[in-house]
């Protein structure tokens, strides 16, 4: 009995150290199964997830309307840095000269080079030794002549602009050299020199012009002694012109890239015109030439170019895996519960389709009966019943997408939520959700949501409608050029696009960033921007710089 059991205790034993090793050889299988399938994946994924990465930075850079070169140069034995921003593609151009302040570098001059190679110029700047004006004067020279070998720089068109100390060097290398002296010579922020510099300028510099900008409040260099400087180089001769920035202090802040914007339009206006500067400014057309920095962008291929090597590795390894048998060609038996439950996916994934479509697809045609009623039933909130109604109703949107109506409903009615200061609803209906500016037949309306995005987030955390409107017209004069000219656009997508109007058509795109950020705005009398603010209609803040 006792042998009995013994064996059939072993054999028990044994069957379970069988199962056990058939659970370990099917472990083993499972795995090796799962690594087969996976181990093409790990392959697959870095590889994609490379060329998605390659193909959007291509695009980026494909995006960006400069080149920037980064270089050194050599004078008296020691080595400086340079940095040059071009605007594309590639070719002879205008060239602005530019010097810092006091402890100013190359790798905070970005924003102040920007602003004025966006006019078509290519603007350089260097590093130079700050406590040395022989140094300086050495390194200054290199860069010239380094400038007369490079294919992009025309030579003979040449300004120099200078701040705060860069303006105090430049001003004294143009005494010093007065047969390297260029067509124009801008100081921002310099010093009131002695007056003994201007007795050292010879003749032949004279003929250039000189342009002098000071802040009303400079705290470093105090105007008035820039004013009896300016007046003594007028009576000895020389060309100047001197723009007082009220209110300004030193650094020009907060308008300092609106100011250097300025400063590349009247380089950009100047060079090669023979002309007075403030003539040349007025007349010239060197716009018509103007290609702005949203034309270049929008011009550019999309991403998904840029994508596509990405695309043709995920079809690629796709056909390469159906080969191998990694991924079973036959069909599988369902059984009934499956075959339902496939079903009702296939069902509502049907339904998701046709939801999707009817709120992507009625936006993108024209305003008609049909496509409002759809856009009531599918696309409007509650909250925005009212105004939609409103808007709707009006005999304006001929030829007009239904997504530039649902816009100015959504986001007129989505800021008025965001906004900090109380709003009448008189002029929020009136003021803010209207689209209509000018009034003209064919006005366009499309201009609402790349506005709001484009201003904002700088104006999100303000309370008063004066200290935004402050904002919006700084950052306005930041991106716009004002000329005087004919066949100007005034229409509002076509100023933003082509960044360029005048003074008229500024005044229009001006009411209609105020009111894509809810701020009531319309043209007055006189056809300049108005705000209601305090109670009252008032005459919006102005740039600090609209034109010569």
């Amino acid at each position: 009995m006792g042998e009995r059991r013994s064996k059939v205790s072993h054999r028990a034993g044994s069957d379970i150290t069988d199962f056990h090793e058939l659970d370990k050889r099917e472990g083993v299988k499972f795995v090796s199964r799962t690594w087969a399938f996976l181990r093409p994946v790990t392959d697959f994924v870095p590889v994609l997830a490379s060329l998605l990465f390659l193909g959007a930075m291509f695009w980026a850079r494909r995006q960006d309307p400069f080149s920037r070169k980064w270089f050194s140069l050599t004078a008296d034995g020691h080595p400086f840095k340079c940095v040059a921003v071009l605007p594309k593609p590639m070719r002879p151009c205008p060239v602005v000269i530019y010097t810092h302040g006091a402890g100013g570098s190359l790798m905070n001059d970005g924003n102040d080079l920007r602003q004025m190679a966006e006019m078509g110029l290519a603007v350089v700047s260097l590093e130079y030794d700050e406590t040395n004006e022989a140094a300086f004067a050495a390194q200054f020279g290199a860069l010239r002549q380094f400038l007369g070998k490079q294919a992009w720089a025309d030579t003979n068109a040449v300004a120099w602009v200078g701040f705060s100390l860069g303006a105090n060097r430049m001003w004294d290398f143009a005494t010093q050299h007065p047969e390297q002296q260029p067509q124009l010579l801008v100081q921002l922020s310099g010093a009131g020199l002695e007056p003994s510099s201007i007795f050292r300028l010879p003749t032949p510099a004279r003929n250039h012009p000189l342009l002098i900008i000071h802040g009303g409040q400079d705290e470093v260099f105090p105007l008035v002694d820039t004013e009896r400087w300016g007046a003594l180089l007028q009576s000895n001769g020389v060309p100047v012109e001197l723009k007082v920035l009220p209110g300004l202090p030193h650094d020009l802040e907060p308008d300092r890239k609106a100011i250097f914007r300025w400063v590349g339009e009247c380089c950009r206006a100047h060079l090669g015109s023979g002309q007075s500067l403030v003539r040349s400014v007025a007349t010239r057309g060197w716009w018509q030439e103007y290609h702005s920095i949203a034309q270049w962008q929008a011009e550019a291929p999309s991403l998904v170019w840029f994508w596509l090597p990405a695309a043709a590795w995920v079809g690629g390894w796709a056909v390469w895996r159906r080969r191998q048998r990694l991924i079973p060609l036959e069909k599988p038996k369902l059984g009934r519960s499956e075959i339902v439950l496939r079903g009702l996916a296939a069902i509502l994934a049907t339904w998701a389709l046709v939801e999707t479509s009817l709120h992507w697809l009625p936006p993108h045609f024209p305003v008609r009966e049909n496509t409002l009623a759809l856009a009531r039933k599918f696309s409007v909130q509650d909250k925005e019943r009212a105004g939609f109604e409103r808007l709707a109703g009006r005999p304006i949107w001929k030829d007009q997408k239904l997504r530039t109506l649902l816009d100015h409903v959504e986001l007129a009615v989505y800021n008025r939520e965001l906004i900090n200061w109380p709003l009448d609803q008189t002029n929020y209906e009136e003021d803010v959700l209207d689209p209509v500016i000018t009034g003209v037949v064919g006005e366009q309306f499309n201009w609402r949501r790349p506005l709001w995005e484009e201003f904002y987030p700088r104006i999100r955390h303000e309370s008063s409608p004066l200290d935004a409107a402050a904002i919006v017209v700084r950052h306005l004069r930041e991106r716009v050029t004002v000329v005087v000219g004919p066949n100007l656009p005034h229409e509002v997508p076509e100023i933003w696009l082509r960044q360029l109007t005048d003074q008229t058509g500024f005044e229009i795109i001006y009411v209609a960033a105020l009111r894509s950020v809810g701020v009531p705005a319309r043209l007055d009398a006189h056809g300049k921007a108005e705000l209601f603010a305090d109670g009252k209609w008032q005459t919006a803040p102005g740039p600090v710089v609209m034109s010569w």
